[in-house]
């Protein structure tokens, strides 16, 4: 089971002093409060170097958000585990509050998604 969450920092901070911000204080306060994850990984939009495959005529512009954070939880215990800490005013509430020293909370996007992995044996049958 995996959750995508789609952020984007506060507009005081640079995209630099978000990262700090999210991988030496957030990452480790979520971890620490909410140790329910099997995975937790955040990808950073590089926003200075456009990707634009040849194959395609029209790319649109990168999202408006500054990382994509991926959260895995082996099953749906340990996902509901986390959603009742969150329930929690103590756990919830500090999270929530240090979210709001670098995240633009309200333009935060959150879904579920199915994930489908392909092996790297099976990769590299293509490539041989």
């Amino acid at each position: 089971m995996k959750i995508v969450c789609l952020m984007r920092r506060k507009a005081s901070l640079s995209h630099q002093q978000f990262k700090d911000y999210y991988e030496n204080n957030h990452a480790h306060l979520a971890v620490e409060l909410l140790p329910f994850f099997s995975e937790y990984r955040r990808n950073y939009l590089i926003k200075d170097e456009a990707y634009k495959p040849d194959h395609l005529d029209d790319v649109p512009p990168a999202p408006d958000y500054d990382v994509v954070t991926e959260i895995s939880f082996a099953s749906r215990d340990d996902y509901q585990r986390m959603v009742d800490a969150l329930a929690d005013p103590e756990i919830g509430g500090r999270i929530a509050a240090d979210e709001e020293n670098f995240l633009d909370r309200s333009a935060m996007v959150m879904f579920f998604v199915d994930e489908h992995v392909t092996a790297p044996e099976k990769l590299a049958h293509f490539f041989s």
